[in-house]
């Protein structure tokens, strides 16, 4: 058997019934099949078959196409954009480490805390304490939104850099097709009239992988 019979092995499904499709190999070609609704001659997928090179041929096809898609973006555009984006939360106040944001919001809501015992034991009127406490919590909300933008950038700048690692990886002559696979791909599914739809492991890599 060749390595390529295997390229692809646990990651074929049925896009018809939504089950796992069977290898199959004969003498003159190896298939992937839908054995599932074998016994079902009026199901869509019944007999459904694909060549087993045919779909890694269309999957190996589509991964370099993406990856050179990516790599020709403007020359990763979206990581200036992301650096811009850290450039703008740097300055509302956000250091990379984001301990600085924490600390504040760890401070205000103990001196929330300590207004609403000062109201409590009469050392302030009511209107002081819902005033002050309004204050505090503006100040904390907006601390907590900042943070937030700051997460949504990390995670957005390490998804990027992944993106590009994988599209890399797979333009290299060197990457063996069994790795790339991995690395990127969860399941492919076939649907009848050898369309396959790719479901990444990374939705960056990838918005659609119909062909």
């Amino acid at each position: 058997m060749q390595p390529h019979e295997y390229l692809l092995k646990g990651k074929i499904v049925c896009g018809t019934c939504g089950r796992a499709m069977i290898y199959s190999n004969t003498t003159t070609q190896s298939m992937y099949r839908c054995m599932s609704t074998h016994a079902n001659p009026a199901a869509a997928c019944h007999k459904l078959k694909v060549s087993t090179a045919d779909v890694d041929d269309m999957v190996i096809t589509t991964i370099k196409k993406q990856a050179e898609v990516i790599l020709n973006s403007d020359d990763l555009s979206s990581f200036r954009k992301t650096t811009a984006s850290n450039k703008r939360l740097d300055g509302l106040g956000i250091q990379p480490n984001n301990a600085d944001v924490e600390k504040q919001i760890e401070l205000l809501s103990q001196q929330r805390q300590r207004c609403y015992e000062c109201f409590m034991n009469l050392e302030i009127d009511r209107d002081t304490f819902r005033s002050m406490k309004s204050d505090y919590t503006s100040q904390i909300d907006a601390l907590t939104q900042r943070r937030a933008m700051f997460q949504q950038a990390a995670f957005k700048r390490d998804a990027d850099k992944k993106t590009a690692a994988l599209a890399k990886d797979a333009m290299r002559e060197t990457t063996a097709p069994k790795d790339i696979v991995n690395a990127l791909i969860d399941k492919v599914f076939i649907f009848p009239g050898n369309q396959i739809e790719i479901h990444w492991k990374f939705t960056s890599f990838a918005e659609t992988g119909a062909l």
